[in-house]
């Protein structure tokens, strides 16, 4: 069809042998009737929409989901939206997406703190009962000098396609902290990049994700160390139920220059049934000597004696797997500091365990 084009998405920065199919992924995407989903964006501190970069600069910005995708969120979003939170303020943005039909809706979003400031962004994408759509998410970020960003995304969008897309930059001494918590979705495409510039930046990434039977989530995460003393942490934690599918990539790439810096990936994959599908990728790239990298990854499935110790205590199987679930959920949603956000988070959980 002429309104649909093809994209690969999610690549890794260096591929690998082409039979283990993980190098990248293949997605359909529609290039007309795309409008922005319904956007509640409420705003505390200093924070205004005048930045000290372009729409070029940020644009220019190397992205999870790669390049073809950027391409297409260029073309599908005429007017981002910009927040800038300025020198020396303590800002809060609460960005709430609600999709509410059978439709194809994009938004991009153009974040930066500048020297000094501390930002915390809260973005939820939701869906109105039974509403069907595929949502796509653009987000741009730019840390100043010392300063301090917190990105929290939340997906509670059902049964439905989305495409979470993040570039971001860190200068010196500054910090970013990204949270992702995904409990359902039916196709979910995460893509990250960031990159390291400053002397003793840093990034931390924490994920949840809760991959339902037959279900597909596809994740590529990068870490580009380039300043000296830079430090990232990746962290993710999942669960894949029966028929389900989850490829899961993170990338630190450690450029030269970058002395003494210090990356960590790590994956905890809980598998619920042998029919579910997990492919785990950590890769580490080097042309730098004095650094120190690390990663890994955990997968099995619940031992007969935990089952059998919750059975013997009236629980059934399908209560045990969803129990577990739901506590390897709570350790990443509770590091969102929103008391409010985690509360309706584990409500919403804990409406799904009766």
């Amino acid at each position: 069809m002429d309104n649909v084009r093809e994209l690969y998405v999610n690549p890794l920065p260096k591929p690998t042998w082409h039979r283990c199919r993980v190098n990248d992924t293949r997605i359909k995407v529609r290039t007309d009737g795309v409008v922005p989903a319904v956007a509640g964006i409420v705003t505390t501190g200093r924070v205004t929409a005048e930045t000290n970069l372009t729409e070029m600069d940020f644009r220019t910005m190397e992205s999870g989901m790669g390049k073809e995708f950027d391409a297409y969120a260029f073309s599908v979003t005429p007017t981002p939206v910009y927040r800038y939170a300025k020198a020396g303020e303590d800002a809060e943005i609460d960005v709430d997406l609600w999709y509410d039909g059978k439709t194809c809706c994009f938004n991009s979003f153009r974040f930066e703190a500048a020297d000094n400031g501390v930002l915390s962004i809260y973005m939820r994408y939701r869906t109105k009962e039974r509403a069907e759509f595929t949502g796509g998410i653009d987000t741009r970020i730019k840390v100043g000098k010392n300063a301090h960003v917190k990105l929290i995304q939340v997906n509670e969008t059902g049964d439905n396609r989305v495409y979470n897309n993040i570039a971001a930059a860190v200068d010196d001494n500054g910090k970013l902290e990204i949270v992702h918590v995904l409990p359902d979705g039916r196709e979910v495409f995460d893509g990250c990049a960031v990159n390291l510039f400053g002397k003793c930046s840093c990034l931390t990434i924490d994920t949840a994700y809760d991959v339902k039977s037959d279900r597909k989530f596809d994740f590529n995460y990068v870490a580009r160390h380039r300043g000296r003393e830079s430090l990232c942490e990746i962290s993710a934690k999942g669960i894949l139920a029966k028929g389900a599918e989850k490829c899961f990539r993170t990338t630190v790439d450690f450029i030269t220059g970058c002395v003494e810096a210090k990356g960590v990936e790590n994956e905890d994959v809980l598998l619920l049934d042998e029919d579910a599908v997990n492919k785990t990728v950590p890769l580490i790239l080097c042309t730098e000597e004095a650094v120190e990298g690390e990663h890994g990854a955990t997968i099995g499935k619940l031992s007969d004696e935990i089952l059998f110790y919750l059975n013997t205590r009236g629980i059934e199987e399908k209560m045990a797997y969803k129990l577990i679930s739901a506590g390897r959920m709570a350790s990443i949603i509770n590091l969102i500091p929103k008391e409010s956000l985690r509360k309706e988070i584990y409500e919403e959980i804990g409406s799904e365990l009766g």
